[in-house]
């Protein structure tokens, strides 16, 4: 009580001019893993968080939000994401993630030179959208994934490729990326695709490691894990798919300290909806995808073909190693965090990110160890222990959700959101 009192009392001597806000009689969800806190209360000033609990005093003069019978849990992060379009369109995307609390997002490797200088002028302030991390344009084999995507990298020797990592340092990129296999989602109708090769994938990596520049990779075999983290590589996205994978490589993850984001909402993308028919009335999901698509998806056409798709059993046994891989990393100490990859085939932005997390209790976690995938987690494959968001606890930034039902008992109630904050200010 008393440090909280002198911490208090040292911020308000240093900021008397900026305003504090204090969310009082709140369940905090702190994004750590810590149960549910009652009748807490969250103070913040500015852009922080000044303290967090149930022993916080109120200062004279706070605008007080009375938040009982509310939940409170960090903006969520969202690390797998794929904008396009004009800056206006994407400037859309940006708001319609912010309704949804994603108040954190990385765009992996299909962004311009312009629409990389639009994502740096947001994280000065200049665009209203969550904190943004960009890999530019990704990297593949000429021919590969994403196929049919000409936003991308397909270097044709090691030379090349350092020229292109080194051109993407003047863009100032957060992160490199590289799509590393020969199959989209499990798909055989296109037949193997072509791989990036490992002599240019490791002079990417060699390139981007000199130049400071983390490398993220798209995967889907064990080897190419493996090689992969030989040369630096320890984040990566999606999950290994061709098989299951033993408990030596569960160990061997969490020696080498790996971390996926598994992606599941587009690894189940091609039948969902003509299942799930009457999720195509969420009203967030029509503001998401807008009414023309929610058209198409629910036509009596586009189900048919979904339910008779010929590669079904194909890509349902690629589903069931995601969600057996997801299972054995959670017990097994190793970091999943979420990444939705929103934007790719019909995962929609914010919409996908609540569903992700769907998806991971039903592969196995609990809906608390879901909103840390989507939280805490998540800020440590961005910003590692220097992580500045992601948690609210003092001196993290106040971006946080509030919630009219408790998530850690059924996760669908983190869509029941009554108001976001980001970086100290509510959003209309």
């Amino acid at each position: 009580m008393r440090g909280n009192l002198f911490r208090l009392a040292s911020l308000l001597i240093t900021n008397t001019a900026i305003a504090m806000v204090a969310i009082t009689n709140a369940t905090l969800i702190d994004g750590t893993g810590a149960r549910p806190l009652a009748a807490a209360t969250i103070l913040i000033q500015g852009e922080h968080i000044v303290d967090a609990g149930t022993h916080v005093a109120v200062p004279k003069g706070a605008s007080i939000y009375d938040a009982t019978g509310k939940y409170i849990i960090p903006g969520l992060i969202d690390l797998h994401c794929h904008y396009g379009g004009d800056a206006e369109q994407m400037k859309s995307l940006f708001a319609l993630q912010l309704t949804f609390g994603v108040t954190t997002a990385r765009s992996l490797g299909a962004d311009t030179p312009e629409n990389v200088k639009l994502m740096h002028a947001a994280n000065r302030g200049e665009v209203r959208a969550p904190r943004l991390y960009t890999a530019g344009q990704g990297f593949s084999a000429p021919g590969g994934l994403p196929p049919g995507v000409p936003m991308k990298n397909t270097p044709t020797s090691a030379a090349v490729a350092r020229e292109m990592v080194q051109e993407l340092s003047k863009q100032d990129v957060h992160l490199v990326k590289m799509w590393v296999d020969a199959t989209l989602d499990g798909s055989l109708a296109r037949g193997p695709l072509p791989k990036i090769s490992q002599e240019i994938r490791t002079a990417i990596v060699q390139e981007a490691t000199r130049l400071e520049i983390p490398s993220v990779a798209h995967i889907y075999d064990e080897e190419d894990v493996r090689q992969l983290n030989a040369v630096g590589v320890r984040h990566f996205v999606h999950t290994i798919r061709s098989a299951s994978v033993d408990e030596d490589f569960v160990r061997w993850a969490k020696m080498q300290g790996l971390t996926f984001a598994p992606a599941l909402s587009k690894a189940q993308d091609s039948w969902y909806f003509a299942e799930n028919p009457t999720a195509l009335e969420d009203q967030g999901l029509v503001r998401a995808f807008g009414e023309a698509r929610i058209k198409r998806l629910s036509s009596r056409e586009t189900r048919d073909r979904m339910l008779s798709n010929p590669e079904s059993k194909q890509l349902r046994q690629v589903y069931a190693y995601e969600q057996e891989f997801v299972n054995k990393m959670q017990k097994g100490g190793v970091t999943v965090a979420l990444g939705s990859d929103s934007g790719a085939g019909n995962v929609a932005f914010g919409w996908g990110t609540h569903h992700e997390m769907t998806l991971l209790v039903e592969a196995g976690l609990s809906p608390l160890q879901a909103i840390v995938a989507a939280t805490s987690n998540a800020a440590f494959v961005l910003e590692g222990d220097k992580a500045t968001f992601g948690t609210i606890e003092p001196n993290k930034s106040a971006d946080l959700i509030v919630l009219d039902a408790n998530p850690t008992i059924e996760i669908q109630n983190s869509r029941k959101i009554t108001r976001v904050m980001q970086s100290g200010t509510w959003l209309e």
